[in-house]
């Protein structure tokens, strides 16, 4: 293992996988299986008159589609559990017959409906076809005789059988630790693992790597050259370091591009980025004036999530009822269909990958089916109005009683369709813990607040912040994704994680605290090149990470836009926060687009093909970056009356922050008795080369 190996992200698989298998899809069975079945179909009569409140793609299929598919997923399983009944991998088996064996609501199997007796005034789905669509059917029971009356429910649901163990906050109050005390304790941990490996970290990294990466990490751009200077001259101070992340987080010369860096990642973070553009119900400006407000605020973590999951206003940050928070859930509705808002919360906040179970059993954890639609169920009070016409149109969010289905209790309900084809009675579960109420009216019962502040309490939030935030400094978060922190998933450094975690709860939440924390640790000090001992600490292989040394990797491409601004003197301008998000995401959609998943995914595409690269090459931000103008870097550096060499130098500090090699000064040397033009003309090339090079669009 070479000593001077760097570990980049190597993206040929990657896009050859992409072109190869991105139009791939799986073959339709529907004709063979309906051939197989031609002659066998079991008579269907009678109608059952049912709504979905959650209504599935497949649901508008035919109905001999629909029971045809249903018996071919009724055989599989069958033959699933009998070659898979002594497996630990199983899912629960028991909890497979609770369907048969307890007192909730069915529907029998084949039925395209997935609610029954449902509130008067519901109304069909949509039809956008206009075409006559069929009718739900009752399937004829096994003795064959034809049953006409309506399917009439025992209107209890059945209890969760899968408890997070997380799900609630301990009573004992934890005191807030010294600054360096957490420094130890993340160092302490980190070691002891390294002493498990038999391994030894790498070397502490130069301070001007180091702070080329806290100035990415932090306000999201590279450094200046009279931004590194105090630090290549040595005239910093002992408590340099502390003393830059204190600046960079605190101080008003940074204040803007802190709050600007830190908008766009968690409004990234909440809607991806293309949420909030026209094809979903949110104003993206709005989201962003409310988290730059927050974070402008230094609002506690906590308090801001309370406030997205709980929000009630307008969409519109000129409206006289602006509320910005309710567009992180209006990004994620569709009509009455809250599924996507369910899998974002749960994820983005708790860590829970429930949308795993959203049509089946987790297939890797205890979580069932149910557990999803029951924490969805927190979201039947949810109600969204148009308000506004052109370009003053947006949208209301507010609460408003939920009918559903109702219990003779009073509990409203509503039903989801399991694998199997069989309605199930869902009501709010918070991560399998039954709530008291299950009240459809918001006076007795407000579910969105009632979720909010179970999971601002939950000591998962504090968990997956931390690892959200670790991920974003190192690369690689505590577990493989840092959105699925479920009780089946392998922790790496489960000690670490807690002891942040509690100490992010001790110290309210303050998200500047965290920063500081991880910019100062052992970990981010670390050199990037391997040492002799720690080749096995390569989790770009698929191993686990140890943290022993800084793990390269390329640059969003939110940070090479911001450091070409910067580098060209543009950052500071008299454009509005506004104007200067719709230019960088005008810059963005070409490195960037959406996929079609469940979870509203997208794909960071900055592979480096042949536009990105002509983009970069020759884009109107390369030419400004390297203009010699007064005001940019480059052009600061030329007008010097330092010696060409100095100049060459400082080039090479302000793109890389590092002194050129001697075998690059010398062949520098070389070309420039080679030039034909002039020191500015020379100098300006090499500039370009340097912005064009791979080691700048890498943090390492």
């Amino acid at each position: 293992m070479s000593e001077n190996r760097y570990e980049f992200d190597n993206p040929i698989l990657d896009v050859m996988l992409e072109e190869l298998l991105g139009d791939a899809a799986p073959p339709d069975m529907s004709t063979e299986i309906l051939a197989k079945l031609n002659g066998n179909q079991t008579e269907m009569v009678s109608q059952v008159s049912i709504t979905p409140r959650h209504q599935k793609k497949r649901v508008s299929l035919w109905a001999p589609l629909s029971f045809a598919l249903s018996a071919a997923a009724c055989i599989l399983a069958v033959i699933a559990i009998s070659l898979n009944s002594n497996s630990p991998l199983t899912p629960n088996d028991e909890g497979r017959d609770l369907v048969a064996k307890t007192n909730t609501p069915e529907i029998p199997a084949g039925t395209d409906s997935i609610a029954v007796l449902a509130q008067q005034n519901q109304q069909p789905p949509n039809n956008a076809s206009g075409a006559e669509q069929p009718k739900p059917m009752a399937i004829i029971s096994s003795d064959d005789s034809p049953s006409l009356e309506p399917l009439v429910p025992n209107l209890e649901s059945e209890p969760s059988t899968w408890q997070h163990p997380l799900a609630f906050v301990s009573s004992e109050d934890i005191k807030p630790m010294a600054e360096q005390d957490i420094l130890n304790s993340i160092t302490r941990e980190l070691s002891k693992q390294w002493k498990e490996q038999g391994i030894t970290p790498s070397e502490f990294a130069s301070d001007l790597k180091w702070v080329r990466r806290v100035y990415l990490r932090l306000i999201g751009r590279v450094p200046t050259t009279n931004e590194l200077t105090p630090f290549f001259e040595g005239n910093s101070g002992p408590d340099k370091r502390e003393t830059l992340v204190n600046r960079l987080l605190f101080s008003s010369q940074y204040s803007e591009e802190y709050l600007q860096h830190w908008t766009n990642l968690w409004t990234k973070t909440l809607i991806g980025r293309h949420g909030g553009t026209g094809k979903d119900k949110a104003n993206r400006a709005g989201l962003a004036k409310y988290i730059y407000d927050s974070l402008q605020a230094n609002k506690p973590y906590n308090q801001i999530v309370h406030q997205l999951l709980a929000a009630t206003g307008d969409s519109r940050p000129d409206s006289d009822h602006f509320n910005g928070a309710v567009n992180f859930l209006l990004a994620s509705v569709n009509g009455d269909d809250t599924t996507l808002a369910t899998a974002r919360t749960t994820s983005i906040f708790l860590g829970q990958k429930l949308q795993c179970a959203q049509c089946h059993n987790h297939p890797s954890s205890d979580i069932a089916q149910n557990q999803f639609w029951e924490m969805d169920s927190y979201f039947s009070q949810l109600h969204v109005s148009p308000v506004g016409k052109g370009a003053q149109a947006g949208f209301v969010l507010s609460n408003e009683d939920f009918q559903g289905v109702k219990t003779p209790e009073g509990d409203a309900g509503n039903y989801f369709e399991q694998s199997n084809g069989v309605a199930r009675l869902a009501f709010p579960t918070f991560l399998g813990h039954p709530e008291t109420s299950a009240s459809g009216a918001v006076e007795n019962f407000d579910r969105r607040s009632r979720l909010a502040s179970l999971v601002s309490d939950s000591p998962l939030l504090e968990r997956t912040l931390v690892n959200r935030m670790w991920s974003h400094f190192f690369g690689y978060g505590f577990t493989s994704d840092v959105d699925d922190m479920g009780p089946h998933v392998q922790v790496s450094h489960p000690q670490l994680l807690e002891s942040l975690a509690s100490q992010t709860r001790a110290n309210k939440y303050n998200l500047k605290s965290v920063l500081k924390w991880l910019a100062l640790s052992d970990p981010f000090l670390r050199s990037s090149i391997y040492s002799p001992s720690n080749g096995i600490d390569s989790p770009e292989l698929g191993d686990q990470p140890l943290f022993s040394r800084y793990y390269s990797r390329q640059l969003e491409p939110e940070e090479v836009y911001q450091s070409l601004l910067a580098l060209s003197g543009k950052l500071r301008t008299p454009d509005s926060f506004g104007q200067q998000q719709l230019a960088q995401r005008s810059w963005l959609g070409q490195f960037t687009r959406q996929r079609e998943t469940d979870e509203a995914g997208e794909i960071s595409s900055f592979k480096g093909d042949i536009q990105q690269s002509l983009i970069l090459m020759n884009g109107e931000l390369m030419k400004k970056a390297t203009k010699l103008e007064a005001n940019t870097v480059l052009g600061k550096i030329v007008a010097s009356t330092n010696l060409t060499q100095v100049k060459v130098q400082q080039l090479f500090m302000a793109a890389l922050a590092r002194h050129p090699s001697k075998e690059e000064l010398t062949k520098i040397k070389q070309l420039s008795l080679q030039a034909q033009a002039g020191e500015q003309q020379f100098l300006q090339d090499i500039w370009w080369a340097l912005l064009n090079s791979s080691e700048f669009i890498l943090d390492h």
